[in-house]
């Protein structure tokens, strides 16, 4: 008890002295400090297992931190957006980041220098239990085994041949769950809508990208596959920023599963392919994988990261963006009515439009995030090595100044922005980011996306079920990839 008393009066002495000496100054918006505390003093804090007073002594010397480690990545940068402006500086986990809805300043991040910009920032240990520590793309801190992945493996599969099959693909996939659509009925034509589609692009994605023609994996292990793909956000959500120290012993045990049972399924798709006999030599992405491994060039498992990755990037983003649109749909039969008229007269507006909206009403990548590799200074803000970026997309793209209904699903939005921003001037609009680290499937996401809308709605209709709250009242869970936690069941009715 004595000891403990001691510890706790030093602790409060030394507190007590910096807040009388510290002088750090503020450059631009964002919490002011209590004082300016020695980095030791946030990791000593993180040792303290009694988890209440752990807390409550973050919370006072380190807020930004605590917001941090209880709220997800957007919901905590969106509050210091809303308090600070669309350009905050904190302190998170004793690294300075400067969370950013500014679209000329998100420009220059991600483009005018994204060079500078290639790394993510994430917590080494959490990276490391979901196996995307120096592998694959989407979280490779190693930047050299970044660049070669992405360009060799990524890069050269999605080419303009890739995007022309896609369109057949997509048309064919859609075909084949349709055949099973009663296997995703919750009652008599009230299917789940997101595993459905879901399942749709995991079929693509299978075909495009592992040589797996459609049909070749049945309907009962698509559904377990996609399973597995949404239960590895979950750990990915879990694992990414907060400190080890803030791991639940129960929760890491069910992640880590959850990241064995992807991987496993990535392992019985490569043998699924090697029964098949499937040596298509156009099958750029496995072939090209399988190449380097032989040659040494790669290893197992950057070969096994790299197909996961593409597993969860092409099942998972596609399919929440074509729910909230379909969503959307249910409740403006006018804008359904124009979208099927001009469809039949091979016009896209309405369905480009409308997809791109859904992108930026709820967009399904909420933050973009970043981390400077070399000192830079940007209109006069000094920003270090080391420095976090988080680029706040859910409030830069609902800004009034930038867009007609800022808060509104409504297509006159978007009717005006492109996807593509190669020109000098800012864009307002990046839902697939921009730039060197932008989304190396974007365009094959446009594709299929586009094709699979069309196919469904020429064809059925659907109807927001009992229980089915509106795209407007849909809980979602704002985090690293941004999901629906509500049903999102309908009624699905051939026209």
């Amino acid at each position: 008890m004595l000891a403990t008393t001691t510890l706790i009066f030093i602790f409060i002495t030394t507190v007590y002295i910096l807040l009388r000496y510290s002088t750090r100054k503020k450059t631009f918006p964002g919490p002011k400090p209590l004082i300016s505390l020695p980095n030791y003093f946030f990791d000593t804090i993180l040792t303290i297992s009694n988890k209440k007073l752990r807390n409550n002594l973050l919370n006072i010397f380190f807020p930004e931190s605590f917001q941090y480690t209880v709220l997800t990545v957007p919901l905590a940068s969106q509050y210091y957006t809303s308090k600070y402006g669309d350009i905050v500086q904190i302190n998170l986990f004793n690294q300075p980041t400067i969370i950013i809805s500014n679209p000329d300043f998100a420009d220059y991040i991600l483009r005018r220098n994204g060079k500078n910009y290639t790394l993510r920032f994430g917590n080494p240990s959490g990276l490391e239990y979901l196996g995307m520590k120096n592998k694959g793309i989407i979280w490779n801190t190693n930047i050299q085994r970044w660049k070669y992945q992405r360009l060799n493996f990524f890069q050269k599969a999605l080419n303009t041949k890739l995007l022309d099959d896609a369109k057949y693909v997509s048309n064919d996939a859609v075909d084949y769950i349709l055949k099973y659509v009663e296997k995703y009925e919750v009652k008599k034509d009230i299917i789940d809508t997101m595993d459905f589609l879901r399942s749709i692009t995991f079929t693509i994605t299978c075909h495009l990208f592992l040589d797996l023609p459609i049909g070749t994996i049945s309907i009962e292990k698509t559904k377990y596959y996609v399973n597995s793909v949404v239960q590895y956000f979950k750990a990915w959500e879990y694992f990414l920023l907060k400190p080890t120290q803030f791991y639940d012993e129960t929760q890491t045990s069910q992640h880590e599963k959850s990241i064995e049972q992807l991987n496993n399924v990535v392992n019985e798709l490569i043998s699924e392919r090697e029964m098949n006999n499937n040596n298509n030599n156009n099958c750029l992405f496995i072939n090209s994988l399988l190449n380097a491994l032989d040659n040494q060039q790669i290893t197992k498992e950057e070969m096994n990261q790299c197909i996961l990755e593409m597993l969860i990037a092409g099942t998972d983003t596609s399919s929440v963006t074509m729910f909230y649109f379909l969503l959307a749909l249910c409740d403006r039969k006018e804008l359904e009515e124009q979208l099927r008229r001009e469809l039949k007269e091979n016009s896209y507006e309405t369905l480009t439009n409308g997809l791109k909206e859904s992108m930026r009403f709820k967009p399904v990548g909420p933050v973009i995030m970043r981390c400077a590799i070399n000192d830079d200074i940007y209109n006069d803000i000094p920003i270090k090595n080391g420095t976090n970026i988080i680029i706040n997309l859910a409030d830069m793209h609902r800004r009034n100044e930038n867009f007609t209904l800022g808060n509104q699903f409504n297509i006159i939005n978007v009717e005006d922005k492109d996807l593509s921003n190669t020109n000098n001037e800012k864009n307002v609009f990046v839902p697939f980011g921009v730039g060197p680290k932008e989304c190396v499937g974007r365009w094959l996401a446009k594709v299929e996306m586009e094709i699979i809308i069309e196919k469904l709605i020429l064809n059925y209709s659907f109807e927001r079920a009992n229980g089915t709250k509106t795209l407007e009242e849909l809980q979602t869970r704002w985090d690293i990839a941004q999901q629906p936690t509500d049903p999102g069941f309908m009624l699905i009715q051939k026209r």
